[in-house]
């Protein structure tokens, strides 16, 4: 069994429990890790995908905790521990814990994996789909349209930031400017 069959069942099992992210965006990221892995060549596909399956590991707990901003850190200390479970070598579990700090950008990527993961996030984001899910968790966490639009717009924009890789950059770039003057159009005076 490769190492992201094994992190994909710890990420499920995760999932079942909360319900975020949503098993689409999850998948969407694993598939555009791939993709993306592919296409550039040079990367560990298997270890970008694994990027992508631990990056929001615990984003379901922190929002049922009102943590939300600390999903990051809770992630990657999570996945540092169920890496250590899985006997996973000290140089990889580096490697992936860089690509759950790294994906919002805030961290620099260590590896082309880690970027890939991060690139591979912005797919979930920058998309019809991805600015509805967003849309419609802003109002479950209390937010009035406005500020859900506001919540989407702060989304597409730090995503959108993130794009780093020039095929993330291509397939995304388009997207995002419609999707934001939609957004700009759709407030409520």
């Amino acid at each position: 069994m490769s190492l992201f069959n094994k992190i994909d069942k710890f990420a499920k099992e995760e999932i079942a429990k909360t319900g975020l992210p949503q098993i689409y965006n999850y998948d969407i990221a694993n598939s555009k890790a791939e993709e993306l892995a592919r296409s550039l060549g040079g990367a560990n596909v298997d270890l970008a995908k694994c990027g992508t399956a631990l990056m929001d590991i615990k984003l379901g707990e922190a929002v049922s905790k009102g943590m939300q901003p600390q999903h990051v850190k809770m992630s990657a200390e999570y996945a540092k521990k169920a890496l250590i479970k899985l006997k996973v070598d000290e140089k990889t579990t580096e490697l992936l814990l860089n690509c759950v700090l790294a994906h919002h950008g805030q961290v620099p990527y260590q590896s082309l994996e880690a970027e890939i993961a991060a690139n591979a996030d912005c797919y979930r984001f920058i998309s019809e789909r991805g600015v509805f899910t967003t849309y419609r968790f802003a109002l479950e966490l209390g937010k009035n349209h406005n500020e859900a639009l506001d919540f989407v717009q702060f989304k597409l924009d730090e995503k959108y930031k993130i794009l780093s890789l020039e095929k993330a950059k291509k397939d995304l770039s388009d997207l995002y400017k419609q999707l934001s003057s939609i957004i700009s159009k759709a407030h409520i005076d």
